[in-house]
């Protein structure tokens, strides 16, 4: 049976997400059609706004959706950023947000940089520090994707907002696995995706409170309130949107289900070998994330080696998986290319089993052991 701990980068579709993406096969409508096809259509996609909103604790009329979480940090930086103006985001962010802010920097905006320490924690001083007269958007991400810390990003928005610039954080990796508070954290834009929330690939959101200004990405049409231009992705979002909903129903008891199995696998990696190191914070962190190296292995062969045992984990974030380079964020740590290059991120959740686990701790000798790295 094959086993899977790569939630993160997606899994599974769960029963009401297969149920919400065949409905919205029979109805199969353009939401913006007149006919009881589009009408059907637009039912589907009120619901899902609806369901995004929820989890987000937003209010369905903020919920606009989108292709997924890169297109939703592409849009907020581009779109809340005034030409010329001044950024501030963190050195882990995902590649959607640095590469972003790259690109701007070439084309006349200017970008701070914020380090982050081993735990791969921003400071809040730090970010208050980097602000300026001209900051106009500050971006910082709800939780680490690939080492799984979490963001005072409450702190963070409370160094920020009084300066008058606006706050985005990317919740991508953290819907779902902890609260999203919108009256704790202040932000003006959160980006989500489906697939790390169980739900189909390809569809994504960005939340906007009420009141703030956004420049469209696309244009060429009216929808989404004339933000987002182009036919949504009914499929998608209709799971997008079950996804979101079933995540929020099973979220309070999450960290009761997952911690005994985050034990349970670091106990067992270290019985196996011993020098293994875990990353990213070890309290705040979020659920059913671990994060851990195997000095002088390959990470990219060891996951393809436990792939042929039949078990998925995941190799850094989703978009630089095929890069055989070190991770940004394992750098930005201070992490050494030894340990970094041989760093696998394991994500589990609702879905996974004890035994599970137990029979990834039983075959990850085998596949270290075939790519040169014994365990002890």
């Amino acid at each position: 049976m094959p086993i899977h701990l790569d939630y993160l980068n997606g899994g599974p579709l769960s029963p009401p997400v297969r149920a919400a993406i065949e409905e919205a096969l029979v109805s199969c409508g353009n939401p913006s059609s007149l006919h009881a096809g589009g009408r059907a259509a637009a039912h589907l996609l009120r619901r899902a706004r609806g369901q995004v909103a929820a989890l987000a604790g937003a209010r369905p009329d903020e919920v606009f959706f989108t292709a997924g979480g890169t297109e939703s940090n592409a849009w907020a930086l581009r779109g809340l950023a005034k030409p010329g103006s001044h950024l501030v985001v963190s050195a882990v962010e995902h590649l959607s947000v640095l590469q972003t802010a790259r690109e701007m920097e070439k084309e006349g905006w200017s970008v701070t940089l914020v380090p982050v320490d081993a735990a791969g924690r921003v400071d809040p001083d730090q970010v208050g520090r980097a602000l300026t007269p001209q900051t106009a958007l500050v971006s910082i991400q709800w939780a680490n994707p690939e080492v799984g810390t979490l963001q005072p990003v409450a702190e963070i928005a409370r160094r920020v907002k009084p300066k008058g610039a606006l706050f985005h954080t990317d919740a991508v990796a953290a819907a779902g696995r902890v609260p999203l508070d919108w009256a704790a954290v202040p932000a003006d834009a959160v980006s989500l995706a489906s697939g790390p929330l169980g739900g189909p690939p390809g569809a994504g959101a960005l939340v906007l409170r009420r009141g703030t200004r956004i420049r469209p990405l696309f244009m060429g049409g009216t929808q989404e309130e004339g933000r987002r231009a182009g036919t949504e992705n009914l499929l998608g979002i209709a799971g997008f949107g079950a996804a979101a909903e079933w995540a929020a129903g099973e979220m309070p008891s999450l960290q009761e289900k997952v911690l005994p199995l985050r034990d349970r696998l670091v106990r067992g990696i270290l019985n196996i070998v011993s020098d293994a190191g875990f990353n990213g914070d070890p309290t705040d962190r979020l659920p059913g994330h671990l994060s851990v190296s195997f000095p002088g292995a390959d990470a990219e062969a060891l996951v393809l080696a436990l792939d042929r045992e039949g078990v998925s984990v995941g190799l850094g974030s989703a978009c630089s998986a095929k890069a055989v380079k070190a991770s940004h964020v394992l750098k930005a740590m201070g992490v050494g290319d030894p340990r970094a290059l041989g760093t696998i991120t394991l994500t589990y959740g609702r879905q996974t089993a004890a035994g599970e686990v137990d029979l990834f701790l039983e075959i990850l000798p085998r596949a270290l052991n075939v790519i040169g790295t014994r365990g002890e």
